[in-house]
């Protein structure tokens, strides 16, 4: 009965017009499922209640002297174009993997909509890590209160390219780290694994999911020691390009043209007042004092200039003026 139902619902689904029910009886000889008018009729019915009971939509229609269609799709258009757009660009996944992601969000899809979307074909470098199934193999650890082992990697240089290397500070073996999985957090597109690694008794580990190889599950004594430490701070703590204890009232000055860029960083709860035709200036409160900060604040160049705090316009200038003298240095 099940393989029945799925191949009524895929022949409605990938027909671009509505389909009787005839024709319907027809498509499905095409698969070996032999069924008269009627079946069709009752396995429509029963995909229908099925589907009213998970979404509370009508999953297929009937279209008065012409047939049925699917009409009730899972997701609206808006939400699967910003779902598919989110895994095409993430530089994260390989092709394959975006391509497996994009299709299951697609599962539930009529052909009529998937006209309606712009999917564009990602440019995914080849990867040696699968995001996807460390994410699985960690949260499952973190479920099941299990240690995982993996091997964690940085960069060097050979014949003029780079490549990867393992830490070789392990508690395994020289390259293998065993830790206590407790929590992921996401900052910036970026997934991060904090843990208990007990080469560090007195703290909490953080690691880039990005950069952690061979990920699987490993026997021993899990660690549960979660409860004795702010979980949060641990992890501000240890990433602290863009994340700092100290936090400022920020004061900037900037062109109009940049001010898109200006609400994208902080939103649009900020005090905003008029400087002359073409500037505006910015109070925004309570802001992390950080090198992410001052690298935003240098990338936008001439259409911003941070009026206080002063220490870090003077921080702003001491690298502008270290990166001038070093494209003035001869070479």
């Amino acid at each position: 009965m099940g393989e029945k139902l799925y191949y009524v619902y895929k022949v409605i689904k990938e027909s671009q017009e509505p389909i009787s029910g005839k024709d319907i009886v027809t498509a499905l000889k095409e698969y070996g499922i032999k069924v008269d008018i009627k079946t069709v009729y009752s396995l429509i019915e029963r995909i229908n209640d099925f589907y009213q009971c998970l979404t509370g939509k009508q999953l297929i229609k009937t279209i008065r002297r012409k047939g049925f269609i699917v009409a009730g799709d899972y997701f609206e258009d808006g939400e699967l174009q910003f779902l598919v757009d989110n895994v095409i660009s993430n530089s994260n996944l390989d092709q394959k993997a975006a391509n497996k992601l994009v299709n299951k969000l697609l599962l539930l899809s009529s052909n009529n909509q998937k006209d309606r979307l712009y999917i564009e074909k990602g440019q995914h470098q080849d990867l040696t890590f699968d995001l996807l199934v460390n994410l699985t193999t960690i949260i499952k650890a973190i479920n099941n209160q299990r240690n995982i082992a993996f091997k964690y990697v940085s960069y060097d240089i050979r014949d003029n390219h780079l490549i990867e290397v393992y830490h070789t500070n392990g508690n395994l073996n020289e390259e293998t780290y065993v830790v206590s999985p407790y929590q992921i957090i996401v900052r910036n597109s970026i997934y991060y694994l904090v843990g208990y690694f007990n080469k560090r008794k007195d703290s909490l580990s953080v690691y880039r999911i990005d950069r952690m190889r061979l990920v699987m599950n490993y026997r021993g004594r899990y660690e549960d020691v979660h409860e004795s430490y702010d979980i949060i701070k641990e992890f501000e703590n240890n990433v602290n390009m863009y994340f700092s204890n100290e936090h400022i009232d920020l004061t900037i000055i900037f062109d109009r043209q940049v001010i898109r860029e200006v609400v994208s960083q902080f939103g649009k709860d900020i005090e905003v007042k008029k400087v002359d035709k073409q500037r505006l200036a910015a109070k925004i409160y309570n802001v992390a004092m950080s090198d992410g900060l001052i690298g935003w604040l240098m990338m936008l160049q001439d259409k911003v200039e941070v009026a206080s705090p002063e220490s870090l316009r003077t921080n702003v200038k001491n690298r502008l003026t270290t990166m001038l003298e070093m494209y003035l240095r001869e070479n």
